[in-house]
């Protein structure tokens, strides 16, 4: 199988089956009600105890405005939203999940930092799902007809959230004084952190996760690291690949070599039949435009897996797939996949060196350890409805990204927003607007009371917050973490860096649900 990422934004593709709906764009999740798995140096694994999760909670539906800026559009949908009250009593702090693009359900189960604190803060839970996700669909089917899009933007995301806590801490709660602490990680951690610079009065403070606010163009780079259209994320997942990571020290120079030799061989016949052998196709590559998604499939393996770099074999990028909680990613698989690239392959053994790259990818595609053979993908590029947040706000999608091929280890691939736009325009009658985000949040500017983690691992962290902004805007660096590794459930095997970033969460969340420096609604 085959899951396709760009940006937050996740698709599956299976080589065994047809395409999976793409209502549900996922991003991943812990298995429900199931032990998670450690990874020591003896291969003695102490378990953790279940989690909690959706099983845990009680399910609600918030009847939601479609249009929050229109007052001539009334109409309205049906928003889900989950709530575990167990330690909570009114007066007392509510932490609340910024839903992703994907359905709610994956981050009930898979952000352990929330359900872990739960009791510590007599805190409620709530995890609110985002609009055209999951179930929250405002047209039902025709959620996903284009002409039905147009209230898929974040700002009717985060107006969503704010009306929901608002109305409920006023109704249903009756608890209009429980501060309330947004959480989120990757699109969600934007979501928090945007949540709480445009709603100051919605939340007192927001735990933003691996939350790439500055990866959009015309921000003031004066003051912000320059994002480089998207550059460094690629050079990133590079990094993963090198000995600085723990990976085999040749892997990212052998990757590199990889792409001018199969580019050729896919120009004739002869030489496609070559790739098919050598890198376990089921079918035959027929055109060169095969060997092109190839190409992206090989990157996009490591795309996840630099995502997923995580301490501990995980099923978190899988387990929406398999259904299996026995099927895992291996500890840190970017070092897994870099076993069988770390050579040495002698000049002009490509077929070797070919091989090598099949088996590293197959680490992530071939989890199951079953498969004989690989399909390619139908379509590499295809995004489901995500692909419409690109082409309005820009909400960024790592495969449109540059690529220099030098400081990267893939091959060469700029960002070309003409044929970006034309793309928009003919799939969905939109054009994105480049400054939009800039101009709206100008990255941090005005905020107050947020953390920003980001670990070094996560490519993502290439347009995050790595540097304190303020006394109340702090950036938490973790040098051996992957995608939002904080936000998940504590195990034996995290990094000492991750469990100070938890600690730096849990001083600056005290400090916020303090009732001497807080303003409540």
């Amino acid at each position: 199988y085959q899951r396709r990422v760009r940006g937050f934004g996740v698709f599956l593709m299976s080589g065994m089956a047809k395409l999976v709906t793409w209502l549900l764009l996922i991003e991943g999740a812990m298995a429900i009600g199931f032990a998670s798995k450690c990874w020591r140096a003896n291969r003695q694994c102490a378990i953790a105890p279940p989690h909690h999760g959706t099983p845990d909670c009680e399910v609600h539906w918030f009847e939601q405005r479609l249009d929050h800026f229109n007052f001539g559009v009334n109409r309205s949908f049906q928003q889900r939203y989950f709530v575990y009250n167990k330690y909570w009593k009114k007066g007392n702090p509510i932490f609340f999940y910024c839903g992703n693009e994907a359905s709610v359900e994956l981050y009930v189960n898979a952000t352990g930092l929330m359900w872990e604190s739960a009791e510590k803060f007599g805190a409620m839970l709530v995890f609110a799902e985002h609009r055209y996700y999951g179930e929250t669909l405002p047209f039902g089917q025709g959620s996903f007809s284009p002409s039905n899009l147009s209230w898929l933007t974040m700002e009717q995301a985060l107006a969503d959230y704010a009306h929901l806590l608002h109305s409920l801490k006023q109704t249903v709660w009756a608890s209009p004084g429980s501060p309330v602490v947004a959480f989120g990680g990757s699109y969600g951690g934007m979501l928090a952190a945007w949540l709480r610079m445009k709603y100051p009065s919605a939340v007192v403070g927001a735990i933003a996760a691996s939350a790439p606010i500055l990866a959009f163009e015309g921000l003031n780079t004066k003051r912000y690291q320059d994002w480089a259209q998207g550059e460094r994320y690629w050079q990133v997942v590079t990094a993963d690949a090198t000995a600085k990571a723990g990976a085999a020290p040749e892997c990212a120079s052998n990757i590199r070599q990889v792409w001018t030799p199969m580019f050729e061989w896919g120009g004739t016949v002869a030489g496609r039949a070559r790739l098919t052998e050598a890198f376990r196709l089921c079918k035959p590559l027929e055109t060169e435009g095969d060997v092109a998604r190839l190409a992206l499939m090989l990157l996009n393996s490591f795309d996840m897996m630099a995502m997923g770099n995580f301490p501990y074999p995980s099923n978190y990028l899988i387990y929406q797939q398999t259904l299996d909680p026995e099927i895992l990613l291996p500890a840190f698989p970017v070092r897994a996949a870099c076993d069988f690239l770390k050579g040495p392959f002698q000049t002009g053994d490509f077929e070797a060196l070919f091989s090598g790259m099949a088996a590293g990818s197959g680490v992530f595609y071939n989890a199951t350890g079953e498969l004989d053979c690989f399909d390619l993908p139908a379509d590499p590029e295809f995004d489901g409805i995500w692909d419409y947040q690109w082409c309005t706000e820009m909400l960024p999608q790592e495969t449109y990204f540059t690529r220099d091929g030098v400081k990267d280890m893939f091959w060469p691939s700029k960002m070309d927003l003409v044929a970006i736009s034309q793309h928009c325009n003919s799939t969905l009658g939109v054009t994105p607007r480049l400054p939009w985000i800039a101009e709206e949040f100008g990255g941090t500017a005005g905020a107050s009371n947020i953390v920003f983690s980001n670990g070094l691992y996560d490519p993502w962290s290439s347009g995050g917050v790595l540097t304190n902004q303020s006394s109340s805007v702090v950036a938490v660096v973790i040098p051996e973490g992957a995608h939002h590794l904080d936000l998940m459930w504590s195990n034996p095997q995290d990094p000492p860096s991750v469990l100070e970033a938890r600690r730096v969460h849990t001083e600056h969340i005290t400090r916020w649900i303090t009732p001497a420096d807080v303003t409540r609604v």
